[in-house]
């Protein structure tokens, strides 16, 4: 049974608001960048501004800490977390293997329709690079892949993909730092993929999806 919200003057929800909610905020302001990287998240402090109790406060860290964007310890407490350069690179290697096999086995999906699909969600990455609004970049890039991958035959292909859905915030946020890039250049990658789908050609479309996930200086450190 769900804990009931206390309620406060200046509580961000209300009492019919899932816990979903505080979970929901907290992960746009860490993407944003708003909850800088090492900083401490006091319990007290959040509960109280979104003013629920500290059992909806706690279950909503605990998603945030499987999605790699808080670390919690009994010593530390919370705190905004950020992935390493080799969890990067092994969960950037997952995806690519993923997304190129499901992408590339049958290349009929490749239609009109599809593309207009893809094409939606980079206008939609486009539109949130503009405000400067990575969380809403992450969930537009989410559909995007996952619109590949779906494409696919292999059940337990897109199962093993989805799985990996939860670390997608934290690996665009940690991989935009470590490497340099902005925005617009996250935008322009997927544009890069639309290109070699366009071509229904297996080793290009491959080719643009490794080039998509691992990049050269991501591969041996430079």
């Amino acid at each position: 049974m769900m804990p009931e919200m206390r309620s406060s003057p200046g509580s961000l929800i209300n009492r019919a608001s899932l816990p979903e909610v505080v979970h929901d905020e907290l992960r746009r302001r860490i993407l944003n960048d708003e909850l800088a990287a090492g900083e401490r998240l006091l319990e007290s402090k959040i509960a109280e501004e979104f003013g629920v109790s500290r059992t909806t406060l706690r279950s909503a860290l605990h998603d945030l800490a499987n999605e790699n964007l808080v670390k919690i310890s009994k010593r530390r407490g919370c705190f905004v977390a950020r992935m390493d350069a080799a969890e990067i690179q092994d969960t950037c290697f997952a995806r690519f293997l993923l997304e190129a096999g499901a992408a590339c086995d049958k290349l009929n999906w490749i239609t009109p329709e599809a593309l207009d699909e893809l094409e939606a969600h980079v206008q939609e990455m486009k539109q949130a690079a503009i405000v400067g609004d990575m969380a809403a970049i992450v969930d537009a890039d989410t559909d995007f892949h996952g619109r590949i991958v779906s494409a696919g035959e292999r059940l337990r292909v897109r199962d093993l993909w989805h799985m990996l859905d939860g670390q997608m915030g934290a690996l665009m946020r940690s991989s935009f730092e470590q490497q340099g890039i902005n925005m617009d250049d996250l935008v322009k990658r997927h544009v890069d993929v639309i290109e070699a789908l366009r071509s229904r050609n297996a080793k290009v479309i491959r080719e643009a999806i490794k080039d998509h996930y691992l990049e050269r200086h991501m591969l041996d450190g430079d």
